[in-house]
This record gives C-alpha cells, structure tokens and sequence, in this order.
C-alpha cells in the first residue's frame, strides 16, 4: 500500500537479479523482493514487531539483507536471513542507528549512529557517526569520524579497504575516504554547493 521512497532507497542483489526494498501492507512494514527479469514480486516479509523499515541492504554472499527498523520510537539494526527466514537483532538500545552497508566478505556492517556523541543523561542529541559492526556476534566499535557536523551515507569499496562517507563538518557536505587500515580520513569532492539528495541523510 506504501512504499518508502523518500527515506530509503531499495537494494541489488548480488546476482542482480532481485532488488529489495522496505513497503508497507495492511499498516505493517514488510521486505519486498522484485524478480526484475520476470517483473514480478517474488517474496513479501512482513515483520509483526516493527513499526517501521528503512534503508534494506543485501549482503554480498546473497544470504542476508540487513535494515534499519523501528520498535517504540526507537531504530536499532537487524538483519534477515533469507535461509532460515530468522530476523536477527544486532542492536538494542536507545540510540539512532541508520544505513546499513555491508563489507565486501558479508562479515561486517558499517552504519550511521549518535551512540557516541548523544548524552542519554540529559538527553543532549550530537551529531552521526559511524559505526561498524560484527553481522555475527554484534559488537561494535567506533570508526573515526568528524566531530562536528554529520557524517552519513557510508559505503565500501569492492576491495574492503576504504569505506567512503558523506560529511558536512566544514559546513558543505562532501564525500571522504576512511582507510581501514590507516585509520585515515581522505577528502574525495570540494564542491561549492555540496553533495546532498531529497533528504538530509
């Protein structure tokens, strides 16, 4: 009945031959998987417990498509397993976790999230950074990112060394190169009007 196509774009599979993408049906967020060569819904997943869907990423070995959903007003990350049809919780916790992107090898997950500049406290919002998590067991760690101003949009490069990433923290948005190796930050476009889309994130 809905498709949410102003804050989340669908997703390929690895064989390019279905796209995801986070709808609505009957008031509940669900998965649908499009058979691009036949034009035809192939899979529906509705999910009972979220109240909402946004930002489906397929992993690269075809076997998972990990999202950002809603439970109370709050969105943590989860993944499906297409296989075993489980939906798997990778965070549980008060903070904003968004964008999802998949490494190369399907082992980790670098996202969007305040947990690391939001004051739960005094409830005091910072900015996004980034985060990367174990698709497996879920711990997470921080990556370097830009105190100030918002970074977003992660990806990775083919090869798993560099994940690439939007900021605005000199106050025009850009796109920036994060070396996993070196831990580096690279500036990549120096545009006057900035990088940006429909939305802000």
């Amino acid at each position: 009945s809905s498709l949410e196509f102003i804050d989340s774009a669908g997703a390929w599979a690895p064989d390019g031959r279905r796209i995801v993408f986070a709808a609505v049906s009957q008031g509940r967020p669900e998965l649908v998987l499009i058979d691009i060569g036949a034009m035809r819904i192939q899979r529906e997943i509705p999910f009972a417990t979220l109240d909402t869907i946004i930002n489906p990423a397929w992993s690269p070995d075809g076997r998972s498509i990990a999202f950002s959903g809603t439970v109370g007003g709050l969105s943590d990350l989860f993944v499906y397993h297409l296989a075993s049809k489980k939906l798997q919780r990778l965070t549980d916790d008060p903070f904003t976790d968004l964008q999802p992107a998949w490494s190369p090898d399907s082992r980790r997950i670098v996202f969007v999230t305040d947990r690391y500049s939001t004051t739960l406290e005094d409830l005091s919002m910072g900015n996004y950074r980034l985060g990367l998590a174990d698709a497996s067991t879920g711990v997470i760690q921080s990556l370097p990112s830009f105190e100030n101003g918002k970074n977003i949009d992660p990806q990775w490069s083919p090869d798993g060394q560099s994940i690439y990433f939007v900021s605005d923290h000199n106050g025009i948005s850009d796109v920036y190169r994060y070396d996993v190796a070196t831990r580096e930050r690279t500036q990549i476009t120096n545009l006057f009007t900035g990088v940006s889309g429909i939305t802000a994130l």
